[in-house]
Order: structure tokens, then C-alpha cells, then sequence
């Protein structure tokens, strides 16, 4: 057993187990009262953690179907209907963060191939498209739990 763990350290060391180039969703530091929308912060951080880890599966490389980020965009969704509900507590970047967030969910329909495939396509369109829809996604969803 210790010997399986000695490997298992080498093969990560080896595999390049770095992820520092990997983007994450942190949370501005605000104090739990201090939050605009405090009963959605558990939920906003949760998909957060799953847009983060749907980041990681970005490389090229097929994925699983239950693996597959498209998977994530009704929870996207879902906690953006109830951020909306109560939108006038937010900051005004917040506010505008809401209606880009919605928009790339829109953009990002198409893309259920392209996250399949691990981020990339052979249609070179559908590629920028999806690449451009997913970065501002993500870049928006941050800003709204940011602000909430």
C-alpha cells in the first residue's frame, strides 16, 4: 500500500498536476451580513465550484457525457432567475452582469459539441463562438457572485 501511494505521488508529479493556470471563481471578501443576497451566496458559490471545475475539462480532449459543462447551464440558469428576482439589491455591475450572463447562455446553446469535445471544434466559427460565449460567461457569472 505505501509503495502504491509513493507511485501514485510520482505519477502525479510527473503527469504535470499543476493548476495554476486554470481560472477560479473567488468570491470578493464581504462578511456574511454584508452580502445583498445572502440566501443565494451558498448556492452562487456552489455552481461557481462547477464552472470552475467545467474549466478544468477545457483542454481538447473529449469528455465524458456526464462530464459534459452544458450539463451546468440550467443551474446557471436557475440561480440567475432568482439573482434577477431580487437584482435591485445588487450594485449596478452586478445589475448589468445579469443581462450578460444571460445573453452568453443564449450564445452558448450551440455549444453542447464543443464542451463534449473538451473546448475545441474543428468548425472553426463554432470554436470562437463557444470559446468567446464560455469566457464571458464565466467572467459574468463571477462578477454577479461577486456582487452578491
Amino acid at each position: 500500500m505505501r509503495y502504491s501511494a509513493i507511485a501514485l505521488a510520482f505519477l502525479l508529479i510527473g503527469c504535470g498536476t499543476g493548476t495554476s493556470s486554470l481560472p477560479t471563481i473567488t468570491p470578493a471578501v464581504t462578511s456574511a451580513t454584508g452580502s445583498p443576497l445572502p440566501d443565494l451566496q451558498p448556492r452562487l458559490d456552489a455552481i461557481g465550484v462547477l464552472l470552475t471545475d467545467c474549466a478544468a475539462r477545457l483542454r481538447g480532449e473529449p469528455v465524458a457525457p456526464a462530464d459534459n459543462c452544458n450539463h451546468v447551464m440550467p443551474d446557471v440558469t436557475g440561480v440567475i432567475d432568482e439573482v434577477e428576482k431580487q437584482s435591485a439589491k445588487l450594485p449596478p455591475a452586478g445589475q448589468a452582469a445579469i443581462s450578460e450572463v444571460r445573453r452568453q447562455l443564449t450564445e452558448i446553446v450551440p455549444c453542447e459539441p464543443w464542451f463534449a469535445a473538451g473546448g475545441v471544434s474543428e468548425d472553426g466559427q463554432l470554436n470562437a463562438r463557444c470559446k468567446k460565449a464560455w469566457d464571458a460567461l464565466y467572467k459574468g457569472y463571477n462578477a454577479i457572485r461577486n456582487s452578491a
